[in-house]
């Protein structure tokens, strides 16, 4: 079975999207969830950022995901915290083990972007993750999971998230899952 990674980041709408996205890949190929820091890759890569912080890129990029939302049957509410910093939130997943981590993934996308919740609120990230494992956001290895994660998407060529690597290809945005299938026929 081949390999499919996933990098995302929470903060990422389109990541969202291609989340709820990732189960009509059970059984076609092994998916690897990497949470990797966006803003890490776009320092990284130069890119300049995300399509809403264009002026003329914004309505239509808000527009987008409401399409989106309604196409594939998921709630989306804008955060009032967005863009949010999501270091934290995304050591959290790194914390998880890899059982845990997509169901932990939807519960963070659903809370951010499904009810519109700032997720890097620290009493809310506990109340929705625990104790425990906010506490281990603090672990040095969590932090360089964190690290390898995102420089392993900048070494495949990523410059920004959703992006899905497969046999060593990079596959950039959820509007570009229906490719992955195509490759796995």
């Amino acid at each position: 079975m081949k390999k499919l990674e996933f990098f995302y980041d929470i903060v990422s709408p389109y990541s969202y999207i291609a989340a709820t996205q990732m189960a009509k890949f059970e059984g076609k190929a092994e998916v690897v969830w990497r949470p990797a820091l966006l803003g890490g890759i776009f320092k990284a890569t130069g890119n300049s950022g995300p399509a809403f912080t264009v002026p003329a890129k914004a309505p239509y990029m808000f527009k987008d995901l409401q399409r989106l939302s309604a196409y594939y049957g998921i709630p989306l509410k804008m955060p009032a915290a967005f863009p949010a910093n999501t270091v934290t939130v995304q050591r959290v997943l790194c914390a998880a083990s890899d059982e845990q981590r997509p169901a932990l993934t939807h519960k963070l996308y659903n809370a951010y972007w499904g009810q519109g919740l700032d997720v890097t609120n620290t009493e809310l990230l506990t109340e929705l993750v625990g104790a425990e494992l906010l506490a281990k956001t603090q672990e040095e290895d969590i932090k360089n999971q964190l690290k390898t994660n995102t420089e392993a998407a900048i070494a495949y060529g990523a410059f920004g998230v959703p992006s899905f690597v497969m046999d060593n290809e990079l596959y950039f945005g959820e509007d570009r899952l229906f490719l992955i299938h195509e490759a796995l026929k």
